[in-house]
């Protein structure tokens, strides 16, 4: 996507990439409900699942994806896809920096809302946003049907 004067929109660029993970992410069974925050140019989408069709015990279950497309067309995505659930588990799959871990790649986990989060370097098969977020469902129900 470009800005009105020709150059690279960042904002513009990963608003774009957004919406169509909400469109994406509504076509898995587990979803109940997605939405794009704040209305009109998204920063995050909000993704209401029942775990049970994941393999979890929880009554609840969200996941919230953000999505930066970088400053620059060659610049590699900084992203999230962080999982929480009413039991108090959360974990994510991010590519962004975190003094954790060496990698931008990482998985995060904590069973509980008290405990602190246990990192992990990993790597994603591709950075292409839908493909990405059909990985990420696929690694979210291992893990939830693990947990």
């Amino acid at each position: 996507m470009f800005a009105f004067d020709g150059g690279y929109d960042p904002g513009q660029v990963s608003h774009t990439i957004l919406l169509e993970l909400r469109r994406t992410i509504e076509r898995h069974p587990a979803v109940q409900h997605a939405s794009g925050e704040p209305p009109g140019q998204f920063i995050r989408v909000v993704a209401t699942l029942d775990p049970a069709i994941l393999g979890s015990e929880a009554d609840e279950g969200t996941l919230t994806i953000r999505w930066y497309a970088g400053e620059t067309t060659d610049a590699d995505p900084e992203f999230v896809f962080h999982y929480s659930e009413s039991s108090g588990f959360d974990c994510g799959w991010h590519h962004e920096p975190n003094p954790h871990v060496d990698r931008w790649a990482h998985y995060q986990e904590r069973p509980a809302a008290n405990d602190e989060y246990v990192y992990e370097a990993i790597s994603f098969s591709s950075l292409q946003p839908v493909p990405l977020l059909w990985e990420i469902l696929d690694r979210l129900e291992i893990r939830l049907s693990n947990h």
